[in-house]
């Protein structure tokens, strides 16, 4: 027995990878970064990169791994990743350096000595980072912060695969092992209730708690300012506001203080003649967006029900007090201003009212801190900050919004647009059946060959 366990001992230390390992300890937050840059965002996102590790200051209670696609034409920046090139890589970002990784199981093209060329717009991919990162760099929270462009229809344009990535192609390709508790979107018009609802925990697939996400098209939010604030004990904060400590810190708190510093980078660049005035940006608990769509689709019923079109589209339609637009007089106009007015307008019936304030509530309860600058008159944060598509007329160009497959580069899909309705029952239940009937050009096939 002696001499057995003497072999196994001898056996052990000439075997390392049978002894037993404890597990590697869990930090509080690793934040994945993935940038759709094989386009022109590759300078941008690699000055936001450098910026964000600076501020970071290598702070062991969170973990900053990078997925970059680079566009070939761009690819020539050397201050952050060295030397330039276009593809694919993973890296993990320090204060003062970087260490480039390989793919493991989920990206075994990736390797340390070659390049690849991978499709950014595929939203497998997006599954794929994050199961590598959690592999990677285990934690008790996770981020995933996407870079790239986005029009509120799709996002990541990939210039080599000429293709978008759909909105709702994110949770067909990714499933529920990939959810994050905090997602934020550095792209443009992606603070809707439709996007959020396509994301929420409880779908079955890809989702996240808390959402942030700007609503309209403007330059990142102020990320250095929020990194600089998060700290462990010991480690020193030079930011103005206090710090927050990431084992304490929740998906809440993250998107709390991404506005509010984002609020407050705004109206700095304001006070030095930077142009701010038509920025905004929210952070959203997508627990909530299930009800926010409830109400939207009981106000769309009610609406159907009563004499009321030419009085709700006149809301849309106003010139002397319009409603809060984030698209320059587009489809994307605020859910908490459009329910707010539908409530107090006279003119509406009592049943319309009392379902559009519903609705107000529900995105009260929705919107967990939004900023809006002066361009948005009356904004109140933690309300507005969110749209919904509700356009003036031309509906017939909005093929993109349908709860079925739309031409590409459109996606469609619509989880927003499709749950709770039932197809050819001549029944108006949802708030894009109400859309379909109130501006249809007529030929009776609605959006999309859809019918209600």
């Amino acid at each position: 027995m002696l001499a057995r366990i003497a072999g196994l001992i001898a056996l052990a230390l000439c075997c390392p990878s049978l002894v037993a390992q404890e597990p590697a300890p869990k930090r509080p937050w690793t934040l994945l970064v993935y940038a759709a840059a094989d386009n022109n965002a590759d300078g941008p996102v690699l000055e936001f990169m450098d910026r964000v590790r600076r501020a970071i200051d290598d702070d062991p209670g969170i973990d900053v791994l990078l997925f970059i696609d680079r566009r070939e034409k761009f690819a020539k920046n050397a201050r952050l990743l060295g030397p330039g090139f276009s593809g694919a890589r993973l890296y993990r970002i320090k204060k003062a350096s970087v260490e480039r990784l390989a793919g493991g199981d989920q990206f075994p093209e990736i390797k340390l000595d070659q390049e690849v060329e991978l499709d950014s717009a595929d939203a497998a991919n997006i599954g794929k980072f994050v199961t590598w990162g959690k592999a990677v760099s285990p934690a008790d929270r996770y981020a995933l912060l996407i870079y790239s462009h986005a029009n509120g229809r799709t996002m990541c344009p990939d210039e080599q695969s000429k293709r978008d990535m759909g909105i709702a192609e994110l949770t067909d390709k990714a499933g529920p092992e990939c959810r994050v508790d905090f997602l934020a979107l550095e792209l443009c018009n992606m603070g809707g209730i439709e996007i959020a609802y396509q994301w929420r925990p409880g779908n079955g697939r890809f989702n996240a708690d808390v959402l942030l996400a700007i609503p309209n098209a403007g330059p990142p939010l102020d990320w250095d300012l929020a990194f600089a604030r998060i700290r462990s004990a010991g480690h020193e904060c030079n930011a103005p506001r206090p710090p927050i400590s990431p084992a304490a810190m929740t998906a809440e708190e993250f998107g709390d203080l991404v506005i509010e510093e984002g609020g407050f980078g705004r109206s700095a660049a304001a006070a030095r003649g930077q142009t701010r005035d038509s920025e905004a940006a929210g952070s959203y608990d997508l627990r909530q967006a299930g009800a926010v769509k409830d109400a939207v689709d009981a106000m769309a019923r009610a609406l159907s029900a009563s004499e009321s079109k030419s009085t709700f589209l006149a809301l849309r339609q106003s010139s002397d007090s319009p409603l809060m637009n984030y698209s320059e007089g587009g489809p994307y106009i605020d859910l908490y201003d459009l329910a707010a007015r539908a409530a107090a307008d006279e003119h509406l019936s009592a049943d319309v009212r009392k379902s559009a304030a519903a609705v107000a509530q529900a995105t009260d309860r929705f919107v967990l801190a939004s900023f809006g600058m002066e361009g948005y008159s009356g904004f109140q944060p933690g309300k507005n900050g969110v749209f919904i598509v509700f356009p003036a007329a031309n509906w017939d160009k909005l093929k993109w919004y349908t709860p079925g497959p739309a031409k590409a580069p459109d996606y469609g899909q619509w989880s927003f647009l499709k749950d709770g309705a039932t197809p050819g029952n001549g029944s108006i239940e949802t708030w894009f059946e109400l859309l379909d009937r109130w501006l249809d050009s007529g030929d009776g096939e609605g959006i999309n060959g859809y019918k209600p």
